[in-house]
């Protein structure tokens, strides 16, 4: 059994979606599982696609409705890609808690976010179908700013004291040791391709002189002094 700690209490998180349908019949579709959320204010419940014996979200499974605490951090990735739809997700049921986020039993849009450069008028139609708000945010900041004035989603130091402080430690060290060794092996995997461009040049000059080079067009004489 997973010791991470299941809160069952309403909950608020960062995420996104993609669209689908025709002009006027949008709908929001989750990014991994591809399910259609229902309109109007509605539940949305998770089920588990590895199996149906068990109830999401079951510990020692990723099963679940996946949202991210609200961190500025989370907020530029919800803002990342204008081909989704970024908002906060209200979840109730059985919630597990991790360090960045929570899996939840279910939820329902509770806002969109309505960022410069975005299709207003989309996310407007969004929020009506779905009865949630519009979040007009011009960044990371806003959006953090709306949820904090709300007191919406878990701060890092109830997630600590949830988690506890040495397992949140724990992990954060294992994360930056990860990283670390990543750009290791980049900067050793660049390291490689510099060298073998050198050894490449030194093994093969470029020739001095005219050569001729014989192609479907004729000949082309080429002077490289």
């Amino acid at each position: 059994m997973s010791d991470t700690p299941l809160v069952p209490t309403p909950l608020f998180g960062l995420r996104t979606w993609t669209v689908v349908g025709e002009k006027g019949a949008e709908r929001l579709v989750g990014l991994q599982q591809r399910a259609t959320w229902p309109l109007g204010g509605a539940w949305l419940a998770a089920t588990c696609m590895q199996t149906s014996g068990h109830q999401p979200p079951a510990p020692d499974c990723g099963c679940g409705i996946h949202a991210w605490h609200p961190s500025r951090r989370s907020a530029r990735r919800v803002l990342a890609s204008r081909r989704e739809i970024p908002g906060i997700v209200e979840a109730r049921g059985a919630i597990e808690v991790h360090e960045d986020g929570f899996r939840a039993e279910r939820a329902r849009p509770y806002a969109l976010v309505l960022a410069p450069g975005r299709n207003a008028r989309l996310v407007r139609r969004l929020a009506e179908a779905y009865a949630a708000q519009v979040v007009e945010a011009d960044g990371a900041d806003a959006v953090l700013a709306f949820c904090r004035a709300r007191g919406l989603g878990l701060d890092e130091s109830i997630v600590a004291q949830l988690l506890g402080t040495e397992k949140v430690e724990e992990r954060r060290r294992a994360r930056r040791k990860r990283a670390g060794a990543d750009a290791l092996r980049l900067a050793a995997a660049v390291a490689v391709v510099a060298l073998l461009v050198v050894i490449v040049r030194e093994v093969s000059p470029d020739p001095s002189g005219d050569r001729v080079l014989h192609g479907r067009t004729g000949e082309i004489h080429i002077n490289s002094r």
